[in-house]
């Protein structure tokens, strides 16, 4: 049974990788287009929740920017990385745990922080949607393949 859930996760786990992908794509685009043109604002109030972290100064906008254009490359680099995912194992154990590591603070500061209980629901949401479907595919697969290790050349 265990080998027909890894094998189940092996055949999933391209795609998740692609919508994980994806759905870095359809926030952080967004994100940086409303950051770099001042439109947050101007959203319904719900949606402009999932974009307006911070205290509303005038670094906001800039921090998003960067924030935005980091996970938009990581977003190329990760859809990519579906074609050869041992391959690119490092990478995707970098993304489980930088993702798991940001939306565990998020938690925290929408738990701890309150300016930011407004965002707890979209957090959970969010958190949800894009680590544990990869977790999902992409443990089960990384376990049964071991470690691998590199020789050092020198």
């Amino acid at each position: 049974m265990r080998q027909t859930q890894t094998s189940r996760a092996a055949s999933w786990l391209p795609v998740m990788i692609r919508l994980t992908a994806v759905g870095y794509l359809l926030f952080f685009v967004p994100d940086l287009v409303f950051a770099s043109t001042h439109h947050v604002s101007g959203l319904p109030p719900l949606l402009a929740r999932l974009f307006d972290w911070g205290a509303g100064g005038p670094d906001d906008r800039a921090i998003a920017v960067m924030f935005s254009t980091v996970y938009i490359v990581w977003a190329l680099v990760l859809f990519r990385s579906a074609q050869a995912p041992l391959a690119n194992r490092l990478f995707l154990d970098f993304n489980l745990t930088a993702n798991s590591a940001h939306f565990a603070a998020m938690l925290v500061m929408a738990v701890a922080m309150r300016e930011h209980h407004r965002h707890l629901a979209g957090v959970v949401a969010l958190g949800l949607l894009t680590t544990v479907p990869l977790a999902a595919c992409w443990l089960p697969v990384r376990r049964r393949n071991g470690r691998v290790t590199v020789a050092a050349h020198g």
